[in-house]
């Protein structure tokens, strides 16, 4: 006999237009508001409830509690995402039309706390009328939000300047396609990718005696990585390849796919990624192998229409179901079904599994790689997982736990274990994936890196790799020399003090800081005019995107414009010759602010080894000594450049 909170989950699972929908359970909206206090007006029901929630969510994810466990953390997530969306809500706001959407200006619209999405509902009720007419989200910027699907009578109360009320609401889509993969893990087999056991059996390592890339048979890491992958050493259970900063993860992904392909032409290869970005980058790598692979469903780049299309990569597009919203054409899933390889998004991949069971095909992809897995949540992985992959298929996880996490809006949620990747929690918890010591028959960690030099690799691999890491990049001349001409012998890192403030506007609540952004200017326009650095080899990164446009609408100003500038979030995968990092924050007393908001990288471990590390030959961090001393991090930094003579501006003991 089911207990009293199982009988709560059950309740909670309703069928509606023949499809399952999770329900919050009456009254968790409230506990979870409260997060997880209790009132003074607490009911006797509402306090075994939170006790309950309590126990399952310390207890963390176990077999037996596993579908509990993340229901709960995805409803707690959800309450905290509808409190955050009402804040948006206001009785008057003005709408501009524009040719097949309206605009609408969004006060205090800002990075994560939370950023309206692609796919979030709308009403907008005209004054004194009487009506609500629903609409949806489909691009956002900084300050805006374009929307469609007004009905066509809504024209009739449009006027320029007339005033509108706005509610958001949220969309659940993304959250019910999580419930359901989380609710149907055992029924479809799956377990054994998320509490995997260790083959009493050691499996045989086939050798590969040709390579498509040649460097990898070289590379013991490497070479280890992909013979494991192809022989399928760790059977049912999954396969990490942990791939730190510049080490090769993605051309070792690539040759294991290769190498599988051309194994067997009947296996099915699927790869899903976090983001777009990361699954073109995939796409792009396999693409340049196309003439090795004469069939016709070789590759195919399977996208969402409301993709951001203009990102993607003019290679790809031969292999992609659309390059914009125009002729974008949806995939069958009997098309999807005849591609060797095809690539998308974890969350996009859930069309294909909802077409796949309504259509009573048995999951067929035979290798699941996921790749930049420590960006995507646990249940956001189940999709494919418990969706398209067979039962007896291999799943391989390829990312770094120690790079950026899923991104979640409660704190709370996050830190009882929806920010925690299924890579990471394996990492964690099972011995043979430790990324030291693990056995290479389940897991390996690349160390050789081929992208930046020594003096840039040297506090990441200390603080986050114990000194795992070999640097193998050749020297580049540009890391030795003064950029600023301060008459000192330069080194690969630099800090440039500045005593410093940062600002808003009351357009946007994101920060800024003028007097970081005026060293920015001097460094990149050096840097191009004397030092001859071509403009696509120069990355600034920075926390804010405010600080992000206002770097950007110079660089426009002075042709500069392939100068890349960006948050971490948007730099995570890439490299550039040289990173210029402006890190705006000059208030102490706003860091712990930051960190709730999972904003900026000051006291953040990953953000802080993400934003060094895409540097190939310098990076030079500008900001506020006496705010960045404060974090042992920045305090290694600054007094590591101290001893190198690489110091500059401001001084601070």
């Amino acid at each position: 006999m089911p207990s009293k909170m199982e009988s709560i989950f059950y309740k909670c699972v309703i069928t509606r237009n023949g499809r399952e929908v999770f329900k919050m359970p009456k009254n968790y909206k409230r506990i979870f508001a409260n997060n997880l206090n209790i009132p003074k007006n607490c009911t006797a029901e509402d306090r075994e409830n939170i006790a309950d929630i309590k126990d399952i969510l310390s207890t963390g994810p176990t077999r037996d509690n596993y579908i509990r466990f993340f229901h709960t953390l995805l409803w707690y997530e959800e309450t905290i995402l509808r409190i955050n969306l009402k804040k948006y809500n206001k009785p008057s706001l003005p709408l501009q039309r524009e040719i097949g959407c309206y605009v609408l200006t969004v006060p205090g619209l800002a990075e994560k706390r939370p950023s309206l999405m692609i796919g979030d509902f709308l009403l907008v009720i005209p004054p004194d009328s009487g009506v609500v007419f629903e609409g949806v989200i489909n691009d956002t910027t900084e300050t805006t939000v374009k929307i469609q699907g007004l009905h066509k009578d809504f024209d009739a109360y449009y006027e320029r300047n007339k005033v509108f009320e706005i509610r958001f609401i949220l969309s659940r889509s993304s959250l019910e396609r999580m419930h359901q993969y989380v609710q149907c893990i055992k029924q479809e087999h799956q377990e054994s990718k998320t509490f995997p056991t260790k083959s009493k059996k050691v499996k045989k390592v086939y050798p590969i005696s040709m390579f498509y890339n040649a460097l990898i048979g070289n590379n013991v890491e490497q070479r280890m990585a992909v013979e494991n992958i192809v022989s399928k050493t760790s059977g049912r259970a999954p396969y990490l390849l942990h791939g730190p900063p510049g080490t090769g993860k993605t051309v070792t992904v690539v040759e294991a796919i290769l190498q599988l392909v051309q194994k067997n032409s009947n296996n099915r290869i699927l790869v899903c990624t976090d983001s777009n970005m990361a699954a073109d980058h995939v796409a792009a790598a396999l693409v340049k192998y196309r003439t090795r692979f004469p069939q016709k469903n070789f590759l195919l780049r399977a996208n969402s229409k409301l993709r951001a299309w203009e990102t993607l990569p003019e290679s790809v597009a031969p292999f992609s179901n659309g390059t914009n919203r125009d002729d974008f054409e949806e995939v069958t899933i009997q098309e999807f079904m005849s591609y060797n390889i095809t690539i998308t998004t974890l969350a996009h991949s859930s069309v294909y599994a909802t077409r796949l069971k309504a259509e009573k095909y048995e999951r067929y992809i035979t290798h699941l790689f996921i790749d930049e897995a420590a960006q995507g949540n646990e249940p956001q992985c189940l999709i494919p997982i418990c969706g398209l992959l067979s039962s007896k298929g291999s799943l391989i996880l390829a990312g770094d736990p120690l790079q950026l996490g899923p991104v979640i809006i409660s704190h709370s949620a996050r830190s009882y274990g929806l920010g925690v990747s299924l890579m990471e929690r394996l990492q964690k918890t099972f011995p043979m994936y430790h990324p030291e010591d693990g056995d290479p028959n389940y897991t390996v960690m690349l160390r050789n890196n081929f992208r930046s030099n020594p003096d840039i690799l040297r506090i990441p691999n200390a603080l986050f790799y114990n000194e795992q890491l070999n640097a193998k990049a050749a020297i580049d001349p540009i890391s030795n020399t003064d950029i600023l001409h301060e008459g000192h012998p330069s080194r690969a890192i630099a800090f440039h003090g500045i005593l410093s403030r940062e600002e808003k506007s009351s357009a946007s609540t994101s920060f800024f800081n003028n007097m970081e952004l005026e060293i920015v200017q001097k460094y990149v326009s050096t840097l191009v005019d004397e030092h001859g650095v071509l403009l696509e080899d120069i990355g600034v990164v920075t926390p804010y995107i405010r600080q992000a446009s206002k770097v950007k609408s110079w660089l426009l100003e002075k042709g500069y414009e392939k100068v890349e500038v960006g948050t971490v979030e948007a730099f995570q995968g890439k490299e550039k010759r040289i990173i210029i990092v402006s890190t705006v924050r000059a208030n102490t007393n706003m860091l712990e602010h930051d960190a709730r908001y999972q904003l900026g990288f000051l006291v953040d471990d990953k953000r802080f080894n993400v934003a060094l590390t895409r540097a190939k030959a310098k990076i030079i961090i500008i900001g506020n000594p006496v705010c960045l001393s404060k974090d042992v991090k920045w305090r290694l930094y600054i007094q590591l450049c101290r001893e190198f003579g690489t110091y500059y501006g401001y001084q601070h003991e």
